[in-house]
C-alpha cells in the first residue's frame, strides 16, 4: 500500500485556506482532513474518506463525536464537497496558475465557483460590503448558490448582469482593497 500526501486549496466559499489530504493508492481512497473552520467549530477537525475518482455520499464524524452528512463529486481536477448543507470547492495548488489570475490571487476578484446562470445581483458599483454579505445569486446544476463577499470592501466593478451565463472561474465582480474606498 502506497500513500502520498498533498494539499488542496479552498476556492469557494473562501479562497486561500489550505487543507491536507492523504491518498491511499492501493485502495483509491482520498482521506481529507479539515483543519480550519468546520460545521463543528474551529477546534473539532473532520476527516472524510472518499473515493479518489468517483462521486458519492456518506456521514462523517468529528473527533468530538458529531455526525454530518456529506457528498462529493470530482469536477475535472476539482473536489466539490457538500458538507452539512454547504458547498466547498477545492483545487490542488499549482504554482504556474498564480500568474494567470492576478485579480483572484490578490483577493480583488469574486469568481464563479461553478458554471451557471446569474439569477440576481444584489450590489452596485461603489457599494460598501461586509464579509459574508450576499453579493449575487446564481443557479448551477439545478442548485441556487449564494455568492458572498470574501471580505470587507467596496464594489469596484460589476462584470455580470442577471440572466448572464458564466463559466467556472469567470469574474463576477471586483472589490477594492480592504483599506481602499473608505470615506
Amino acid at each position: 500500500m502506497t500513500q502520498s500526501h498533498g494539499e488542496m486549496r479552498e476556492v469557494y466559499p473562501r479562497a486561500g485556506d489550505i487543507y491536507r489530504y492523504t491518498l491511499n493508492h492501493k485502495q483509491g481512497t482520498f482521506t481529507f482532513t479539515f483543519e480550519g473552520e468546520t460545521p463543528a467549530g474551529p477546534h473539532d477537525p473532520i476527516t472524510l474518506s472518499i473515493d479518489s475518482h468517483q462521486a458519492g455520499e456518506a456521514i462523517c464524524r468529528t473527533q468530538s463525536g458529531g455526525a454530518y452528512p456529506f457528498s462529493w463529486a470530482w469536477v475535472g481536477p476539482d473536489l466539490h464537497l457538500w458538507l452539512d448543507g454547504s458547498l466547498f470547492i477545492f483545487q490542488r495548488p499549482e504554482p504556474r496558475r498564480r500568474s494567470t489570475a492576478p485579480a483572484y490571487e490578490s483577493g480583488a476578484g469574486v469568481l464563479a465557483p461553478m458554471p451557471g446562470v446569474i439569477l440576481e445581483v444584489r450590489v452596485s458599483e461603489g457599494d460598501r460590503v461586509e464579509q459574508g454579505q450576499t453579493l449575487a445569486l446564481m443557479e448551477s446544476m439545478k442548485m441556487e448558490l449564494v455568492i458572498t463577499a470574501p471580505r470587507d470592501g467596496a464594489v469596484r466593478h460589476l462584470a455580470v448582469r442577471p440572466g448572464q451565463q458564466v463559466d467556472r472561474g469567470a469574474l463576477l465582480l471586483e472589490l477594492t482593497p480592504p483599506t481602499a474606498g473608505a470615506e
